[in-house]
């Protein structure tokens, strides 16, 4: 595969032309499900599709697209997260970085497995001890459910000072380790909600999937749907979820048994490209 074609054949996985593009809410969910990971907005210079720029139907959009009601897809977009979220098939991580991701239901509970450093008594045993004001907002957001950023704010921060970098800070932090996850299920506003909360099945399924079965099922789903990759990109992407040695192992795995293969006429930092059969 040479780089043209690669390029090619994303325009029409991720169905980036006005022909292709989505036309109901019923294709947007079909698209999300199929891709497994897909960023909210659109990240230049990545190898996984964006869902604003798949509805778009465009290669080319702004990094930080943001929907409008002039947007003719809006009603579709909002109608997506309004419904979709609530049946309980895809929510919005950023364990990934500081971009949003949206991970489809199948994907979420194999990341879910690996946010713990060991599973015991039926619950996934979390790697980092938390702070006094993560576990208040850990406790108000199973107690509540859903909440706003204000709603926590007000909730927790309201009478210390530097609310505003304290609440960003953390929340950060617990999404980063996948403690908390982001929904939106009223007017397509953004809520922040427990992954137990939003699902309390999410552990019971996790503790069923053994550690290698989950990582090997994550490495396969975006090389398929990012067509084509390389190892640096996926430990650059999978920093935060999948250790170094972790995933060397799994992709060598994969690798002798013929699932993923190498492509010698693809070169993707400065390597030749990986990608599933």
């Amino acid at each position: 595969m040479t780089e043209q074609e690669l390029i090619q054949h994303r325009v029409e996985r991720w169905r980036l032309r006005p022909d292709l593009a989505p036309n109901n809410e019923k294709e947007i969910r079909e698209f999300i499900k199929t891709a497994g990971l897909c960023y909210t907005y659109h990240i230049s210079k990545d190898s996984l599709p964006s869902l604003i720029q798949t509805v778009s139907g465009a290669i080319h959009s702004p990094t930080r697209y943001k929907i409008t009601l002039d947007d003719p897809f809006y009603a579709m977009i909002n109608e997506t997260f309004r419904s979709y979220f609530k049946q309980k098939l895809f929510v919005e991580v950023v364990i990934f970085g500081k971009h949003p991701v949206i991970v489809y239901r199948d994907v979420l509970v194999r990341l879910y497995r690996l946010t713990g450093a060991e599973i015991q008594r039926g619950t996934v045993s979390k790697r980092k001890r938390n702070t006094k004001i993560e576990n208040e907002i850990i406790s108000f957001l199973n107690d509540k459910g859903p909440a706003t950023r204000r709603d926590i704010r007000l909730a927790i921060l309201d009478k210390r000072k530097n609310t505003a970098g304290v609440l960003t800070k953390t929340l950060d932090s617990l999404g980063r380790q996948l403690k908390i996850i982001r929904s939106r299920q009223e007017n397509s506003e953004l809520l922040w909600i427990t992954p137990e909360k939003w699902d309390p099945r999410l552990c019971d399924d996790a503790i069923k999937i053994e550690r290698d079965e989950a990582i090997e099922y994550i490495i396969l789903r975006f090389l398929q749907i990012s067509i084509a990759s390389s190892r640096k990109a996926l430990k650059r992407f999978f920093k935060n979820v999948i250790p170094t040695d972790l995933l060397d192992h799994s992709l060598n795995s994969l690798i002798q048994r013929g699932l993923i293969v190498i492509d010698p006429d693809l070169i993707i930092d400065g390597k030749r490209a990986l990608k599933a059969r």
